[in-house]
């Protein structure tokens, strides 16, 4: 059975995710692009195992969010770090263990792959991921 994730991300980040967790054949990712797509989805369903959200959405903050999440359930949270996002916000989640992980941005495929795996609790494959090879001369 495929472990399910929601990813809600901004656009320009949207595909590099989706091409990393080929990686990946046992999660299913679901696409949000607004957090009250969300919102919506943890109002019923809540079957997830983790959830790949971006610090800001649609130039607001996901903070907020992140915490009514965490107030409701015990899902895991990775979390896309933006440039612009305040480092004491970001040290004030990590020690509140508001988010179980966290990644910067710019990241690689490489980093998306051994957050998604960890948050999701699976082991990563060990051969050579499918991105990682590079046409012949």
């Amino acid at each position: 059975m495929k472990k399910k994730i929601i990813v809600c991300v901004q656009q320009d980040i949207k595909n590099t995710i989706n091409w990393a967790l080929k990686d990946l054949p046992v999660v299913s990712a679901q696409y949000f692009d607004h957090i009250y797509q969300v919102e919506k989805l943890f109002a019923g369903e809540t079957d997830f195992c983790g959830i790949v959200i971006d610090s800001k959405i649609d130039n607001e903050s996901s903070i907020p969010f992140l915490q009514t999440i965490r107030d409701k359930s015990k899902i895991k949270i990775l979390l896309i770090i933006s440039a612009d996002t305040p480092k004491q916000e970001i040290l004030k989640l990590i020690q509140d263990r508001m988010v179980d992980n966290v990644i910067i941005r710019p990241f690689n495929a490489n980093q998306m792959v051994d957050a998604v795996a960890k948050i999701c609790g699976i082991e990563r494959p060990s051969e050579k991921p499918w991105y990682m090879y590079t046409k012949p001369q």
